[in-house]
């Protein structure tokens, strides 16, 4: 009985480890599956995330014109560089700074009055005040002589370095050229603008300074007529020495204006025109904005206020506006859209041009 009994339990101990044993490798196999299915949904993720960041790609890269660029622009202006006007200045020569009616009175000779200052070889002088009373030396008026020359050299260097000024932002320098950049940034409804502009530039006659003080100044009086549009702004200067560090920065500005745009579709720079169109619908919503810039080179320093309201805006267009012709090298006036139905957003307006002031 006792084996009996001790068979039995070692039966009942046997099958239940087998049926412990069972139960384990399911619930490994439950485990493998899980895991088999969740490796399963993460590359099913993975796959759709990575077919949706490459069409996000796709769209992107694939067509960088819609994503980087206005689709239609206008260009007018031109110009060529010179040697700046100013620099034919020349400096009297010493002999030209007064006259000598003094000589030397011989033994006995009675004095004459004078009243005239001299400068000669050895930087004489002489000043007589009635008979019997002259006055002479020597140090103290050698030094007022050359305290003279010295004020007047430091004056040619001023104006040598941009240095001298004459009010309203405007500074003289031997060979100094100004180069100017005004962008404004415009409410899309300002159609009657954009007329102006396409206006200014079929007129405009851009192979002589004439008539590109022409664009310069009628494109600023388009501007200040319309103030009530004129919503973002931005103004800058470089003082450049010598025409072909002004030509090279004037160019730069350009190129980098240029290249914001799809296409020009219309252009009379140098007085070389041309017009195209880019397909847009003319039944299109209105603009959301236009965006128009200034660039021009003049003779001298020309200071530009930083633009932080309208009023400065106001002050730099007054302020380019009012340079003259003789003193002008280079004029170009942008404009994004040019076409009608054209549109550019605010988002692609201060994506590419990040530096303009909310007005």
């Amino acid at each position: 009985m006792t084996v009996t009994s001790s068979s039995k339990v070692a039966s009942r101990g046997a099958r239940a480890r087998t049926r412990a044993t069972a139960r384990d490798d399911a619930r490994d196999e439950d485990e493998d599956a899980d895991a088999a299915t969740w490796w399963a949904r993460a590359g099913r993720a993975a796959g759709t995330t990575a077919l949706a960041l490459a069409v996000a790609f796709a769209t992107t890269v694939g067509t960088p014109d819609a994503a980087l660029a206005a689709r239609s622009g206008g260009r007018m202006g031109g110009g060529s560089f010179r040697a700046s006007s100013m620099s034919s200045f020349r400096a009297p020569r010493a002999s030209s700074l007064g006259t000598s009616s003094y000589s030397a009175p011989s033994v006995g000779a009675p004095i004459t009055r004078t009243s005239s200052f001299m400068v000669g070889p050895g930087f004489g002088y002489g000043f007589g005040m009635g008979p019997g009373l002259y006055f002479g030396g020597g140090g103290f008026f050698n030094f007022i002589f050359f305290a003279m020359m010295m004020l007047f050299v430091s004056n040619a260097l001023q104006n040598l370095t941009g240095g001298g000024g004459f009010g309203d932002g405007l500074t003289a320098g031997g060979d100094s050229i100004s180069v100017v950049k005004i962008q404004v940034g415009l409410l899309g409804t300002a159609r009657s603008l954009q007329r102006d502009l396409e206006r200014i530039a079929d007129k405009a006659d851009t192979s002589s300074p004439e008539g590109l003080h022409y664009v310069l100044e009628e494109t600023a009086l388009a501007l200040l007529r319309n103030p009530e549009y004129c919503v973002y702004g931005y103004a800058a200067s470089k003082v450049c020495r010598g025409p072909e560090q002004a030509e090279e920065t004037f160019n730069d500005f350009s190129i980098d204006e240029r290249g914001k745009f799809e296409q020009e579709t219309l252009v009379n720079v140098n007085a070389r025109k041309k017009s195209a169109a880019v397909g847009v619908d003319p039944d299109a919503d209105t603009n959301d904005y236009i965006l128009v810039t200034i660039l021009a080179a003049a003779d001298g320093g020309l200071k530009m206020p930083d633009i932080t309201d309208a009023t400065d805006l106001k002050t730099a267009l007054k302020r380019l506006a009012a340079v003259r012709v003789e003193a002008l090298q280079a004029v170009e006036v942008l404009w994004t859209p040019q076409e009608e139905g054209d549109v550019l957003t605010q988002t692609e307006l201060l994506r590419d041009y990040p530096i303009l002031v909310n007005l």
